[in-house]
């Protein structure tokens, strides 16, 4: 088993291109040819994952995609990637005969896109990372993902229920697969888990048992499809069926293999770095999370500059405005008016149209978390990614346990989950970028997320009724902290930190926890490498680029043409994106330069 890979980017067969890149080809031809590419790609992708189908497609063989050649199952299981490995390896020498230089605009961002995954994946499927990566983070792992996948189950058709049954039932299969690689994980020293976070959550999801608000959800699902009574029925009783002999089994093993590997097992509890290829591991797990090649001491003195930075801010603010931030000196967070969260998005929606590119559709909908998983997430809300087709209405999942709608975090985490984060990036993404691909599959988490941490930062300007220099020291103070996170990740993972080391870096800093809490954050860190990078390297990059443009603009900088520019190529790497800066700042400077000599 090598490295844990997501959607293969270029699973393509090579007599497609070898018919259609040869070198002598105009660019147009090759233009034509490199468009053929991408959409095979994208049908092989759909083609090879029912999960990938189910979530961008509403109807698959609109996009040409033969639904009779995908098999529905959570997904492959480890130790059976040889084939997809050598289609791997195939398509990438392939893909290199494309010359970058003929391609359109817009072709070379998703050249370049392939290109950057294509050498991520190609470095950590190397046979020294064999067993590196892990399926239970306590962040997001596998034992999250399946409760979340079967609550939050879209189901559009009777087909999709049926489907969703097999899916049930195929959750022991796949889970035991996992626990078998993770098994070997442990054999060869390199588990690395929050045991006890696993068990606890295996626990609260098998307390209810099939009296489960899971199954709960997935029976309102089949409700939803307003099928004859009968019919209905004879789905939940399959549904209630794989539940009991297939989901509830697989979490009863997850529980046993954690809980044996606790008593008896050899789980690592330090950083990669102390782990032989550990260090090489994290430098590349670092630049697939920030999108960008920055090497590890680039990313490091990146963030402590932007500590220092914030925290002079906050200081100055401090010094000179102490009576406007006395209640957060005291501890006292800063509170909203807003009663719920459509309050929230309703005013979001209008307030960004001065500053952010118009879109058309940003409607939406909200539903509640499914409240046996919303006790255990702390998650105040999430949006839903959603199809390339249909009506394209944004989802946003939210907690209904979570009753302080008027508090400033829920209000950050609405707008970065909504309005102007991520339900915004998206419906401006599908209303104004042509490619399907790039829609789908040029997922640079950097930044999604780190767009949606300076969306979320920006919608503090919309709060008219805080004070401003309250707000400002707020942000500072909490950028700061996050940096802090960052630097520690570093420090476990790339210089070997134990929790004592971590205690002291945070003391330096001036941030006083009790042991417990150092403990708790120090696991959190150690069992999800690199996981928070994404978020605040990527809203670092982000405003780089944003006080650069300025710089160099000065008054020709315009906020909606910047966020445009922004916004305009999709999700991609970093250097795409400021590629497209580059060129808003271009055709600001250069119109500034025809004026001139006209006058």
């Amino acid at each position: 088993m090598k490295k844990l890979r997501g959607i293969a980017l270029l699973l393509l067969s090579a007599a497609l291109i070898v018919s259609a890149a040869g070198c002598g080809q105009s660019p147009y031809r090759e233009q034509e040819a490199f468009d053929a590419f991408i959409r095979q790609e994208f049908i092989q992708t759909m083609e090879s994952s029912y999960l990938t189908t189910h979530t961008y497609m509403q109807d698959p063989a609109a996009f040409g995609v033969d639904t009779e050649k995908i098999e529905v199952n959570l997904g492959p299981r480890p130790g059976n990637e040889t084939e997809t490995d050598e289609s791997y390896g195939n398509s990438y020498e392939t893909f290199q005969k494309f010359r970058r230089e003929n391609l359109t605009e817009e072709q070379k961002d998703i050249y370049d896109i392939c290109a950057y995954h294509v050498a991520l994946n190609q470095h950590l499927g190397d046979e020294k990372f064999d067993y590196y990566g892990s399926y239970f983070e306590s962040m997001g792992g596998i034992h999250f993902q399946l409760p979340n996948l079967f609550s939050d189950w879209q189901m559009r058709s009777e087909a999709d229920a049926q489907n969703l049954i097999t899916l049930l039932y195929d959750t022991k299969p796949y889970v035991d697969s996992i626990l078998e690689y993770t098994k070997q994980q442990e054999e060869r020293g390199l588990l690395m888990l929050d045991l006890d976070s696993i068990i606890a959550h295996c626990d609260r999801i098998l307390q209810s048992g099939e009296n489960s608000a899971i199954l709960a959800s997935v029976n309102d699902s089949i409700d939803g499809l307003s099928l004859p009574a009968e019919t209905a029925a004879a789905y939940k009783s399959q549904a209630k069926e794989a539940f009991a002999s297939s989901f509830l089994p697989a979490f009863e093993n997850i529980r046993s293999v954690m809980e044996a590997f606790r008593q008896n097992g050899k789980n690592h509890t330090g950083g990669l770095a102390e782990l032989e290829h550990g260090r090489a591991y994290y430098e590349l797990l670092l630049k697939q999370s920030i999108g960008s090649d920055k090497s590890v001491e680039e990313v490091r003195t990146m963030m402590e500059e932007a500590f220092d930075q914030h925290l002079y801010q906050f200081a100055k603010i401090v010094l000179t405005s102490p009576e406007a931030v006395e209640p957060l000196m005291a501890g006292t967070v800063p509170t909203t008016q807003y009663q719920s969260y459509t309050e929230i998005l309703d005013d979001m929606k209008q307030m960004i149209a001065a500053e952010f590119p118009p879109v058309s559709n940003l409607d939406y909908h909200i539903e509640n978390v499914n409240e046996e998983l919303a006790s255990d997430s702390g998650i105040t809300a999430y949006f839903m990614i959603p199809t390339l087709d249909g009506d394209s209405v944004n989802q946003l999942r939210v907690n209904p346990l979570s009753n302080d709608v008027s508090s400033i975090s829920t209000f950050l985490t609405v707008a970065h989950e909504g309005f102007p984060g991520h339900m915004y990036q998206y419906a401006y993404m599908y209303e104004n970028v042509e490619s399907d691909y790039l829609k789908a599959f040029a997922g640079i988490t950097a930044f999604v997320e780190g767009y949606a941490v300076y969306a979320q930062y920006e919608a503090l300007d919309y709060l008219d009724e805080i004070d401003r220099t309250l707000l400002e020291a707020y942000k500072e103070n909490e950028l700061a902290t996050y940096c802090l996170m960052i630097l520690a990740d570093i420090g476990i993972h790339y210089d070997g930190w134990d929790v004592d080391t971590f205690g002291a870096f945070l003391e330096e800093k001036g941030i006083v926890m009790d042991q417990q809490a150092v403990q708790t954050q120090y696991i959190q860190l150690q069992a999800n490498p690199a996981a928070f990078a994404s978020y605040y390297v990527g809203y670092h990059e982000i405003l780089s680029m944003k006080e650069d443009a300025k710089a160099r603009l000065g008054s020709l900088y315009d906020e909606k043409e910047f966020h445009t520019a922004l916004l305009e190529s999709g999700v991609a790497p970093f250097a795409v994106i400021q590629r497209h800066i580059e060129a808003y700042i271009a055709r600001k400077t250069g119109a500034q330069a025809v004026v001139s000599a006209a006058a």
